[in-house]
């Protein structure tokens, strides 16, 4: 290779070439989605929203840019010099220095030349996007199909005949033939019947959540009338106890809480005053037994089925009604913080209370249609948005009032006016009344301070005084030391004023103490009820693309879910005048759901009844009818306990004394030889051939151990009990807050409700989380259930309680009548033989074991019995019900 020829490769490598400029590329077109969006959210959103709507003006998509507000269309395609939202935004007039909303945070900031311009660019273009107006599409609102209309949930129930059985001597009811159909099949049938002490025992628990006395089992056995059982049940229906047993279910599914947001941390308990209100109310209809179908109507829409706006006085129906609407406010609202009152958690609000009120008054996963048409279901997009307006109008995250001032009063507006007008009268009176006390104090305190400063020296007294009257920050050097070294020289206390009164200013201040006492006595109260209504007209509802509620996408208009509407009565959207002050959407609705051809309304109340008093729905999955549901195990069944509840006038009583009188509830739980081919034909007991075995729920645990040592308090209704956590983790009843002592022992529906942390008690034995709502409890065995009744303060406690009341009322001071009594008032039994037997050799190991740690001789044996009561109290049979 030549030297020249090097050369030239050297440089043609480390030279750069020269390379003529290339055609500068073109910009890429703007969308909205992409490059506008993100924008309007920084800017605009806060104002023009999901958050709010000033002049009528959205800004999250463009069709509703285009469509504009009361100034008309926000943006003019081609044309940023008349366009509205450009011309504001270049001006600096937006975003507003203050947000037109109360108890928000809001820190606005200006649009930069770099965003204007992009603004500008995107109008130029003709404000392009990919969502542009336009009706639902086919994967948003698909056609149903006749086999989606064939699934067996869709179908109203009909009144099925009454099968043919041979072992007709078994059959008590309806309920017992439908079962012995299908077990005849299988060549199996019922086990015998519980014995009476047992059933006595078992239906005590079901409806009362309480168990029976040693006297009424031994009465029920001795009585032999066939109308003794229901006699007896007639009766537990017919306590308060009934309602409070089974308010909790209901309270359950409704996500009842007495706090207001998520509640994530054990230490802070944002209690909502007022809120115990709906769960009181939950509690009367059980007891007056309120028609199911006016119940629910009550719940959904009470607010719009009594005229209380115009009221003078509220009545206690009108009030009964509002109070209702607390069903429709337990979705978890953590508003009341300004840091929190964003339109995505008030949006959530709005979705998590129809996901409640589906999943409880449905048995549907609606919510799955939120981002997309149903999966499984034939539930669709556009669906689940009809469905959201329905509630939007009550829950408008546009039109919001934070959860700290969203509520309504025991009293009318007018009987509130005047009630305020009356207490700051008897307010004027205790002030006045005070004024002239402080004032004759201060007479009798000025001559005790112009003494003290006599005694100082003439020279200082002046600069003393001034001293004292200057406020610590200002104070010179010199001021600090003499009211450090001569104030307290001069302070007059107020016990020396006190002595200081002469007898005509005892008896004035007396006088005018009364006078305050009688005006503070006199002033009148109302409270607050956690209500739902309607404050702003109904807003438009979009679709959510995605289930984004930053991407509105077709308007949809108020609806139920097509696949339940039945052709010859479809959902009709009422026309509301045009003086009224609510939609009627919500009672539209209520009385759809409570239509006696409902296909699901009754089902699935009924199902789950069933499956509260045999541990299984005839449809195992109690919130989820549709196809990815399990299928009835006697759907001829449920269909007749649907039908003949909705044509009984939806009696909940009814029902109830119906199941607890059929064959099925009453038969044993235990199994034997002779059907040992039952269990080998259904291992799971779907047929009920015997009764299954329960373990009770928390709070019923906790009531039976406080009904056991004689302390449970029955009272009906009123605020929560609180509860205190404590940095061990652990949760108790704060008795530092009670009013009344005896509030500790009272039921447990009563206790303060928290969505994460409950009475540890209760925690342990599966009282649910929260997040949502509960249609089903699970029931688990896990150690810390040992544990806490092994070690809990509250089971110490009662042990020993238990233990004093057994040596108080056995007279004898027989250790054998001290089992008998204790087995009494655990178990509502006498002890067998050898159960005396056990005990006995329990109690005398256990005095020996505390004899030999140092124990006193006069408490030994009551802390053995107190260690025996414990054992009881962790039983099998006591926290069981067969």
């Amino acid at each position: 290779m030549s030297r020249s020829y090097f050369l030239a490769i050297v440089l043609a490598v480390l030279c750069p070439v020269a390379v003529l400029p290339a055609e500068p590329a073109a910009e890429k077109p703007l969308l909205f989605e992409s490059d506008i969006a993100p924008v309007l959210r920084i800017y605009c959103w806060h104002c023009h929203g999901g958050g709010e709507l000033a002049a009528g003006l959205d800004l999250r998509s463009q069709p509703l840019i285009l469509a504009g507000g009361t100034h008309g269309p926000a943006v003019i395609p081609g044309d940023p010099e008349k366009s509205l939202l450009y011309q504001k935004v270049v001006q600096g007039e937006m975003p507003p220095e203050k947000s037109i909303q109360e108890h928000v945070v809001f820190s606005p900031i200006k649009p930069t030349p770099e965003h204007q311009q992009l603004l500008r660019r995107w109008i130029e273009e003709g404000a392009p996007a990919l969502y542009t107006d336009r009706p639902l599409n086919a994967s948003e609102d698909p056609p149903l199909t006749e086999e989606e209309r064939q699934w067996w949930a869709f179908q109203t129930p009909v009144r099925p005949a009454l099968p043919a059985i041979d072992a007709t001597e078994r059959a008590r009811t309806a309920i017992d033939q439908f079962l012995l159909a299908r077990m005849e099949k299988e060549k199996i049938s019922f086990s015998g019947d519980a014995d009476r002490a047992t059933l006595l025992q078992r239906v005590f628990m079901d409806l009362a959540g309480l168990p029976p006395s040693l006297e009424q089992i031994r009465d029920f056995e001795q009585d032999m009338d066939p109308m003794a059982f229901d006699r007896r049940v007639d009766q537990l229906l017919a306590s308060a106890a009934f309602g409070q047993r089974w308010a909790r279910r209901w309270l359950d599914a409704a996500g009842y809480t007495d706090v207001v947001g998520v509640d994530n941390d054990a230490s802070i308990i944002k209690y909502q005053e007022g809120k115990w209100r709906y769960r009181d109310y939950v509690v009367d209809a059980l007891n007056s037994n309120m028609p199911h179908d006016q119940f629910l109507r009550e719940q959904l829409a009470g607010d719009e089925l009594v005229d209380w706006r115009d009221a003078k006085e509220y009545t206690p129906e009108i009030r009964r009604h509002l109070v209702a609407t607390g069903f429709l406010r337990q979705a978890a609202d953590s508003t009341g913080e300004k840091e929190l009152n964003t339109a995505d958690i008030r949006t959530r609000i709005l979705l998590d209370t129809v996901q409640m009120v589906s999943s409880n008054l449905l048995g549907m996963t609606v919510h799955c249609a939120q981002c997309h048409t149903h999966k499984f279901d034939p539930i669709s997009h556009a669906d689940y948005y009809r469905m959201v307006a329905i509630f939007a109008p009550a829950i408008n995250p546009q039109k919001w009032k934070h959860v700290t001032i969203r509520h309504l009063n025991t009293v009318s507006e007018s009987e509130r006016a005047s009630i305020d007008a009356h207490n700051s009268e008897q307010k004027q009176q205790v002030d006045k009344a005070l004024a002239e006390i402080n004032s004759i104090r201060a007479s009798f305190r000025s001559g005790l301070l112009e003494k003290k400063r006599a005694m100082l020296p003439q020279q200082i007294r002046e600069d003393v005084q001034k001293a004292i009257e200057t406020a610590v920050d200002n104070r010179d050097e010199i001021q600090k030391y003499l009211v450090e070294k001569l104030g307290p020289l001069v302070k007059v206390e107020e016990a020396e004023v006190d002595g200081a009164l002469d007898e005509a200013a005892q008896r004035r201040i007396a006088e005018l103490g009364e006078v305050q006492r009688l005006a503070e006595a006199a002033k009148k109260q109302y409270e607050p009820i956690t209500a739902l209504w309607e404050f702003s007209s109904a807003p438009a509802q979009h679709l959510f693309l995605r289930g984004e509620f930053e991407k509105p996408g077709p308007v949809v208009s108020p609806g139920v879910i097509r696949v339940m509407d039945r052709g010859e009565k479809p959902f009709v959207i009422p026309t509301a005048g045009k003086d009224s002050l609510t939609s009627g959407y919500r009672r539209a609705f209520a009385e759809w759901l409570t239509r006696p051809d409902h296909p699901l309304t009754a089902r699935v109340y009924v199902n789950r009844v069933w499956q509260r008093y045999f541990g299984r729905g005839i449809v195992p999955t109690t919130d989820n009818f549709g196809t990815s549901g399990m299928l009835p195990s006697h759907p001829k069944l449920l269909d007749w306990l649907a039908r003949d509840f909705v044509d009984n006038g939806w009696n909940v009583k009814r029902l109830h004394r119906m199941i607890v009188s059929s064959t099925v509830y009453r038969q044993a739980s235990d199994t034997g030889p002779e059907v040992s081919e039952a269990e080998r034909i259904d291992p799971q007991n779907v047929l009920l051939w015997r009764m299954p075995l329960r373990r009770l729920e928390s709070e019923i645990i906790r009531d039976r151990v406080l009904h056991a040592s004689g302390m449970l308090e029955d009272r009906l209704g009123g605020p929560p009990v609180p509860v205190l956590p404590r940095a061990d983790s652990s949760v108790v009843i704060d008795t530092s807050k009670l009013t009344r002592k005896a509030d500790q022992y009272r039921r447990s529906i009563y206790v303060l409700a928290r969505r994460n942390y409950h009475l540890s008690q209760l925690d342990v034995f599966d009282q649910p989380v929260l997040p949502l709502n509960c249609t089903n409890r699970n029931t688990s065995a896990v150690v810390q259930q040992s544990l806490i009744m092994l070690n809990s303060e509250f089971i110490l406690d009662q042990a020993g309680i238990l233990a004093d009341r057994v040596s108080r009322e056995v007279a004898s001071g027989s250790q054998e009548d001290q089992i008998g009594r204790a087995f009494q008032l655990t178990f509502s039994r006498q002890p067998a033989a050898e159960e005396v037997q056990w005990c006995g050799d329990f109690l005398a190991r256990q005095v020996e074991r505390l004899t030999a740690g140092g124990e006193q001789p006069t408490a030994v044996e009551q802390a053995a019995l107190a260690n025996l009561c414990q054992m009881l109290l962790n039983t099998n049979e006591f926290l069981y019900v067969r």
